[in-house]
């Protein structure tokens, strides 16, 4: 696919690389992990997922491969999932895995040029850690001379102060770095985990690389992030932009509108707009006048990935803080894959809607307005 190939290029500042014994032997992989941070609102508890990209460069194809990821102590894996290993012509297609102890093993028969890995796990952690190293993936496998080999990739170290540094759940944590609130308990009461996710590949023409939370900027006043909750066919997320803009400056045209909420649509993933019914008003919502109103659906351009899902956003400028903010969500709830993406889900939809409604509805900024600083 595209989006990969420019994902491969954009990304070489961010390499992991893993080549044979030898100081001047050109590197065989390179790596990408990003680790998203995930929250339970039940218990308060604390994870990360891991999305780690092994990519063959080798330009050879090699046999009998396989992966080990070896964690640190107080790591354990919570889960283990099935995920991608595949190529750009030919797609994805399964390994095995296991995991043993806090080592995580994958296999594949044939490892071609220019195919990808990656390894996807739920990791829980005995404590809340304020750093954490995760030594490099070993790659075992036979060479087309019909040696075994082993690469390993560098290690990786992550702060992981601001998730060590908050005592309580998911609300708390986006109310202290974000000054936002959605009230999840009363909105999707159902609904318990929720994870940060990152700007997709294809949008920002790289893999997205270490702790994947949420990104304040350098005041309060500008900032973003991304979360989801549940599987493909009970799917929700949020993209929530804020940036510190004057009220002239703000989105006032319809087709500034699109293009602004097209781009955040992207970071979600290689999706669009479907035109069809799609309806933007402008008026007053919640306290905010001059708000823009968007009821609509999305698609994905994949053929049989996700298929299309529910489209909401809120677009506003709030005059106290001097910030506009962009809140993007989403609903899927067709399933995966080619029979089910395609497939309307009109009862699954419906109730999606609802609660992404009542997330929106929830909406609450404690940012503090730019008057009040300047008196202080």
């Amino acid at each position: 696919m595209r989006s990969i190939r420019a994902a491969i290029l954009g990304a070489s500042l961010c390499l992991g690389f893993a080549a044979h014994a030898g100081a001047d032997a050109p590197p065989l992989f390179s790596s990408y992990p990003s680790y998203s941070a995930k929250f339970n609102i039940g218990n308060e508890s604390f994870s990360l997922v891991t999305s780690v990209v092994v990519y063959n460069i080798s330009g050879q194809t090699f046999t009998d491969v396989s992966f080990k990821q070896t964690y640190p102590d107080g790591v354990t894996v919570k889960e283990t999932y099935q995920r991608d290993a595949g190529t750009e012509a030919t797609g994805e297609q399964s390994s095995a895995r296991k995991v043993e102890g806090n080592t995580f093993y994958a296999s594949i028969p044939t490892y071609k040029n220019r195919q990808y890995v990656v390894i996807f796990n739920e990791l829980q952690l005995a404590r809340r850690l304020r750093e954490i190293t995760f030594p490099g993936i070993e790659v075992t496998y036979t060479d087309p001379s019909g040696q075994r080999q082993t690469a390993k990739l560098q290690d990786s170290t992550y702060d992981l102060f601001i998730y060590s540094n908050v005592v309580g759940g998911f609300e708390r944590f986006l109310k202290k770095y974000n000054n936002i609130d959605f009230d999840f308990g009363k909105a999707v009461p159902d609904r318990k985990d929720w994870e940060f996710a990152p700007i997709a590949a294809s949008s920002q023409g790289r893999f997205p690389t270490g702790v994947i939370g949420t990104f304040p900027g350098q005041d309060q006043y500008s900032g973003y992030f991304r979360i989801r909750s549940g599987p493909p066919g009970d799917s929700l997320q949020l993209v929530v932009v804020y940036k510190a803009m004057k009220k002239t400056d703000r989105t006032a045209d319809k087709e500034t509108l699109l293009k602004k909420l097209h781009d955040y649509l992207r970071w979600c993933g290689e999706f669009d707009v479907m035109p069809d019914g799609l309806q933007v008003t402008e008026g007053e919502w919640k306290k905010y006048k001059n708000a823009w109103i968007v009821e609509g659906r999305w698609r994905d351009t994949l053929k049989n990935r996700l298929g299309e899902g529910i489209l909401k956003a809120r677009v506003f400028h709030s005059a106290r803080e001097d910030v506009e903010y962009y809140i993007l969500a989403l609903g899927q709830g067709r399933g995966f894959g080619p029979e089910a993406s395609e497939t309307p889900a009109p009862e699954k939809e419906a109730k999606l809607a609802g609660e992404l409604d009542r997330l929106l509805d929830s909406f609450k900024s404690d940012i503090v307005p730019l008057s009040y600083e300047r008196r202080h």
